[in-house]
């Protein structure tokens, strides 16, 4: 850009009179303004070109890694799937198939005790099973040991049996959500709905202290007074009792037969995994 010959300020080019001092400028004596001279700092600033261009073509500066972008397949995808999901289930708790009838007879032979211990391992059975692969057409279940013991231990200790009946429930209704979609071969064994459960259960409960509460009430023992009527109560609270102890039955056997099946199912996996179908 030329200069002023009298003040040296910058003017366009062609111009033959200076806009700041009027004076006038020779066209042959304009003289150049330098160019700009980039200074270190400058340099140090300035972003080397990742890629140079020669003769139409891209190459890669010699040094730099070339980062390859891959879109996996789905054939891809549902392997790393798989992969996962048998790393999940190698760590996972075995559920052991219990004996109904072996805790039944230890029940009857502690007057009932072992008969709560016995639902506080059907509930943590449940949750060990919770754990593994459901089913495409499976409902998960949901229970929980460390919470289901804490409520276990609340009604033992101030009787309040509503609770225990919830915990039944829980038993009854979690099993019954999982297993009433399934296919025969997850499934062999379908078990009642809950209610028809619970029914025979809080019968045989509310029967069972209506003595006790006549009694507190008005002070008359019914054994004594009305015996008719208090070996009729007993004999209604067994019969309940008895059909309660049928249906835990077919709820353990539909369990077990689950489990076998489960297992066999995972065993077959797995084994095809390690032996691939040649193709």
């Amino acid at each position: 850009m030329p200069l002023c010959p009298n003040c040296g300020s910058s003017v366009d080019d062609g111009l033959t009179v200076c806009p700041f001092c009027h004076a006038k400028i020779p066209l042959t004596t304009l003289p150049q303004m330098p160019e700009p001279e980039v200074s270190e700092h400058q340099e140090i600033f300035q972003q080397p070109e990742s890629k140079t261009k020669t003769s139409g073509v891209t190459t890669k500066p010699e040094g730099e890694e070339e980062i390859i972008l891959h879109t996996p397949t789905i054939e891809e995808l549902e392997k790393a799937e798989e992969t996962v999901l048998q790393e999940q289930t190698v760590d996972l708790e075995i559920v052991p198939e219990r004996r109904y009838w072996l805790w039944f007879l230890l029940g009857v032979g502690t007057v009932g005790i072992i008969f709560l211990i016995y639902l506080f391992i059907n509930i943590e059975d449940l949750e060990r099973h919770s754990y593994y692969p459901l089913d495409s057409r499976a409902e998960p279940i949901n229970v929980n040991t460390s919470q289901t013991m804490m409520i276990f231990l609340v009604a033992i200790c101030f009787g309040f049996i509503p609770i225990l009946w919830w915990i039944y429930y829980k038993k009854y209704a979690s099993l019954y959500d999982h297993l009433k979609e399934q296919k025969k071969e997850t499934a062999p064994y379908k078990v009642p709905r809950p209610i028809w459960y619970m029914l025979p259960l809080i019968s045989s409960h509310l029967l069972a202290l209506i003595p006790t509460i006549v009694g507190f009430a008005t002070g008359i023992n019914i054994r004594e007074a009305i015996p008719s009527l208090f070996w009729s109560i007993l004999a209604i609270v067994i019969l309940f009792t008895s059909i309660n102890f049928v249906l835990d039955f077919l709820w353990q056997r539909a369990f077990n037969a689950h489990l076998k099946m489960t297992m066999a199912k995972l065993s077959i996996k797995k084994t095809q995994e390690a032996f691939p179908k040649s193709s």
